[in-house]
């Protein structure tokens, strides 16, 4: 008697066994997601540059290298994929050299050749605010273009494009539709958000690019106060005051001047497109290239 109820206790627990095993939950499979790059930053060594959709404020290592071996991270802005640095190249695409000029005087600016041009007559670091360079060597003897995309290649690396003053008019409207990216209650207000967080003259002005700098550069987009060059002011002007980058659109009612856009040390809203008559084709500025394959923002 006692050997069937110890059998009947042992049927009992193994059948208890199998129940809780039948019920246990299989682990759940997620389905294959594409990968993201982190918005906002730098992205990881797992981050996915290439997927389908990229983040406004994504930044992409080492993205483009021009001709000269030079390598220039980007950073997508919308739909847009944008140079981070401004270029300093010394060559075309095409290898032909962009001649180097001191510009210390009058005699120094055309606006048909070619020309570049160290910022602050000379001194300043070109590995951190690149070269400035007239209008000439921006088109490389494109006609201006107001398209979008332009289809310029102009002075930039094969694959990437001047950008027109139409594809500048999209960078700002997308970076002003992030509220985070705007200071006080004027869409206007982005400047700070572009601005670089080094080496622009400080300011007392707030939300300004050279007000408490360590709050600069929401965007990734980084734009460095290399300042300009032009023939009024011999050897350059505004290093850590002005940063201005050209278009490759010429104003319509002038057309010895281009559109370029641009930001100094004291204003929150001075980004806009702005051609007068001390910043003609001859002026030099600073380049940054846009690529020519969008990408799809998220």
């Amino acid at each position: 008697m006692k050997k069937y109820a110890l059998f009947a206790l042992f049927l009992l627990v193994s059948f208890t066994m199998l129940v809780i095993s039948c019920q246990r939950e299989e682990p759940i499979e997620e389905p294959d997601q594409p990968v993201n790059p982190t918005p906002g930053g730098n992205n990881d060594d797992n981050a996915d540059t290439t997927a389908a959709f990229l983040y406004t404020g994504t930044v992409i290592p080492d993205a483009v290298t021009d001709v000269d071996g030079n390598h220039y991270n980007a950073v997508v802005i919308g739909n847009q994929v944008w140079m981070m640095e401004n270029l300093v190249t010394t060559h075309f695409a095409d290898g032909e050299e962009i001649p180097l000029t001191a510009g210390y005087s009058i005699s120094d600016v055309s606006t048909t050749l070619p020309l570049r041009y160290v910022p602050d007559a000379g001194t300043a670091d070109v590995n951190v605010y690149g070269y400035l360079y007239n209008w000439s060597a921006v088109m490389h003897g494109a006609l201006s273009s107001d398209a979008n995309p332009s289809g310029v290649q102009g002075i930039c690396p094969d694959g990437w494009h001047v950008p027109s003053d139409a594809e500048w008019n999209d960078f700002a409207d997308t970076v002003s539709s992030h509220p985070e990216y705007v200071l006080g209650d004027d869409i206007r207000n982005i400047d700070k958000a572009l601005a670089s967080t080094t080496c622009w003259h400080n300011s007392a002005y707030p939300n300004s690019a050279g007000n408490d700098q360590s709050l600069n550069n929401a965007t990734h987009f980084a734009m460095m106060p290399a300042g300009s060059w032009h023939g009024g002011s011999p050897g350059g002007c505004g290093l850590g005051y002005f940063a201005l980058l050209w278009s490759c659109t010429e104003n319509k009612d002038n057309t010895s001047r281009a559109w370029y856009r641009y930001i100094n040390n004291q204003s929150a809203r001075a980004f806009h497109n702005h051609s007068n008559a001390h910043d003609s084709k001859a002026t030099a500025m600073s380049v940054r290239c846009l690529r020519d394959t969008p990408a799809n923002p998220r």
